[in-house]
């Protein structure tokens, strides 16, 4: 039969499947896996402010709110947080098509991320309670 020639099939190329997937499934492994660490670093700031504040107007000594603001610090909780970044890191750069140069072997750009410890608390929430006061009085 001759005339017009047959339709050919819609094909995704791995940009349009993406989007496609990312669109149905509210963002891909990796965008579903960030916004779980921002969401957790979100909570975890709100708690740690809230604690930091309390104890602060339960402490009236400078040295005795540094040791037991260290001590909170040093064992608060982020396996959870610390979970997604092991898989973040593992999987990021294969899921996202980072870039990489064959002759290094090194991809194009960094995207690990650190652990979050006692040390992220404390360069955030300092252990000294003039500091934590001065914040108490602006709120």
């Amino acid at each position: 039969m001759k005339g017009r020639p047959l339709p050919q099939r819609l094909q995704l190329g791995p940009l349009e499947l993406d989007r496609y997937l990312a669109g149905q499934l509210q963002g891909l492994a990796y965008m579903r896996r960030l916004r779980a660490i921002e969401d957790e670093e979100a909570r975890h700031l709100r708690e740690l402010s809230e604690t930091w504040l309390a104890l602060a107007e339960d402490e009236d000594e400078t040295a005795s709110f540094a040791t037991a603001w260290r001590e909170v610090a040093s064992a608060w909780d982020f396996s959870r947080i610390n979970e997604l970044i092991a898989k973040h890191n593992a999987y990021y750069a294969i899921e996202a098509r980072v870039p990489m140069n064959p002759r290094t072997g090194r991809y194009a750009r960094p995207w690990k991320r650190g652990d979050y410890t006692a040390a992220w608390i404390l360069e955030r929430f300092p252990a000294t309670l003039t500091r934590t006061r001065a914040h108490l009085a602006e709120t």
